[in-house]
């Protein structure tokens, strides 16, 4: 049986899970891959003794992971320079990498696929955890050309969101959950301000679209400004918030924005829960195909990483046979201004005669129509009452320069929330 040497970079929670897995399945993975998988060399910051490294000898310098002894290098450290420059160095030598870095792939991975066609570079893990989107778009759907590729693309944000709506969670509290769980970061800001989601998508519109990877062409927005308030409201309307990752292909080019949006709760996608992801995808020959699975956790992570170097692995002999898809330049990414949707918008108004009237005067100023609106009685002792509404299709040019005109009336006691609505 063939015996393939991995040179393991980090020792955090998927690094462990990969451990993990070899050292309880090893026997079925040899099995099903005719692959022995045999853990040579890790490197990380600082020892774990707490940690089985399977017999692997340890060392501080990731640079001894280009030894002779080691056949595929698999990078786990996360961050974007010293492991960028781990795979650089690695891909020079001639040695195969597997990642899980989303931050690497989506801001270099045009560079580092166009300089090392012959020595693969696998990533599967960098993308919606445990789900094998990678290899569905690179393989199972090669034939099809792509309409759109929606999903919930961050395990953390979907948590946060879900305990907020059906438990009732402050945004801290589970955040604070999500955390002590493992599916958030000490530092969360990359997955909560959607730069995470970002990444991810990024990569899915390169692989969909036979495009480079450029992180700059994707909108960003996180759910910092997602209140209980607007869940609350987004359920009257028959509706729940997700935050969404979307390439869609349209006569203009392709549009490409993260952002919290309100789904019909007759989609399955708005019934992703917890810190499952899914992704949508609709192509001309397959129609639409739905992948979901655990987007967040190390074992999930691991297991996406364990299924790439085993690809890897069973063709270690053959590299001259590798190849990285041809990256062009491929659709212009639209401008966030041009790009058409419906939105929530939740007002907070004093409570006086013809104030909805003076709301409608500004939208209709603007060519927006309203599709529907609730306006409830203000509480005891309160001074401004929300007025929500659910705008048509319109422009975010025609949004943004309605709500400056909305914000500017003397009605208007606050600051005005906006969520855009995603037809499916």
């Amino acid at each position: 049986m063939k015996q393939v040497r991995i040179g393991l970079a980090g020792l955090g929670t998927v690094a462990q899970g990969v451990l993990s897995i070899i050292k309880n399945n090893s026997a079925l993975i040899a099995r099903r891959s005719g692959v022995q998988l045999v853990v040579s060399r890790v490197a990380s910051r600082s020892t774990k003794p707490e940690v089985d490294l399977l017999g692997a000898s340890f060392s501080t310098s990731l640079s001894d992971l280009y030894q002779d002894d080691v056949d595929i290098i698999v990078e786990l450290i996360g961050g974007d320079t010293t492991a960028k420059e781990l795979i650089e160095q690695a891909l020079a030598l001639g040695k195969p990498v597997v990642t899980a870095n989303k931050a690497v792939i989506a801001r270099y991975g045009t560079s580092l696929f166009s300089s090392n066609q012959n020595v693969p570079l696998k990533f599967e893990a960098a993308v919606a955890g445990a789900i094998p989107i990678v290899q569905a778009v690179q393989q199972g759907l090669v034939a099809n050309r792509f309409d759109h590729v929606i999903g919930i693309i961050n395990g953390t944000c979907n948590y946060i969101l879900t305990a907020m709506e059906k438990r009732g969670m402050s945004f801290d509290e589970a955040l604070a959950e999500a955390q002590a769980l493992g599916f958030a970061e000490a530092d969360p800001s990359s997955d909560v301000e959607g730069i995470d989601a970002a990444h991810k998508l990024t990569i899915l519109l390169a692989l969909a679209f036979d495009s480079a990877y450029d992180f700059s062409r994707v909108y960003v927005e996180g759910i910092t400004k997602v209140t209980a308030e607007d869940i609350k409201y987004a359920d009257e309307l028959g509706y729940r918030i997700k935050h969404l990752g979307i390439v869609r292909s349209i006569e203009a080019g392709l549009e490409a924005r993260v952002h919290p949006a309100l789904i019909a709760k007759s989609q399955l996608l708005a019934h992703v829960d917890n810190e499952q992801n899914a992704v949508l995808v609709k192509s001309d020959a397959a129609g639409n195909t739905l992948f979901s699975g655990p987007g967040a956790g190390g074992a999930a992570t691991a297991s996406a990483v364990l299924a790439d170097i085993v690809a890897v692995a069973q063709r270690i002999d053959d590299l001259e046979g590798a190849h990285a898809p041809q990256i062009e330049d491929g659709p212009p990414v639209v401008a966030m201004g041009d790009i058409v949707s419906a939105h929530y918008l939740r007002i907070p108004t004093l409570d006086q005669p013809g104030v909805f009237a003076e709301v409608a005067k500004a939208l209709s100023s603007h060519n927006i129509s309203i599709e529907a609106a609730i306006q409830k009685e203000p509480q005891a002792e309160q001074d401004a009452v929300a007025i929500v509404i659910l705008t048509n299709e319109t422009t975010e040019n025609s949004i943004n320069a309605a709500l400056d005109q909305l914000s500017g009336l003397q009605y208007v006691a606050g600051d005005i929330a906006r969520i855009r609505v995603e037809s499916l």
